[in-house]
């Protein structure tokens, strides 16, 4: 179901925006607390995290509100994994 308001859309990019830092800032100090014991685990661990997750996740896409949630999630869990990567090793 795709929705044609375009007053949907601009209530969720801020949304989609606040679940990014909020995914992307709880990863990534998670994995760079992980980093100091070894940088393998926590970028192992982070994927773990996400592949666990994944499926809880994308049964919210269906719900409007929550779609931007889970957008939002999804990027913020990218950049989590190349901060990781950048700041690792």
């Amino acid at each position: 179901m795709i929705d044609h308001d375009a007053s949907v859309r601009w209530t969720g990019i801020p949304i989609a925006v606040i679940s990014a830092a909020l995914v992307g800032v709880a990863l990534t100090a998670f994995g760079l607390e992980l980093a100091r014991i070894h940088p393998l685990l926590a970028i192992g661990l982070n994927i773990i995290v996400v592949a666990g997750a994944a499926p809880t996740v994308m049964r919210w896409l269906v719900t409007p509100v929550w779609r931007w949630a889970v957008y939002g999630a999804g990027i913020g869990s990218i950049l989590s994994f190349v901060a990781l990567a950048a700041l690792a090793f």
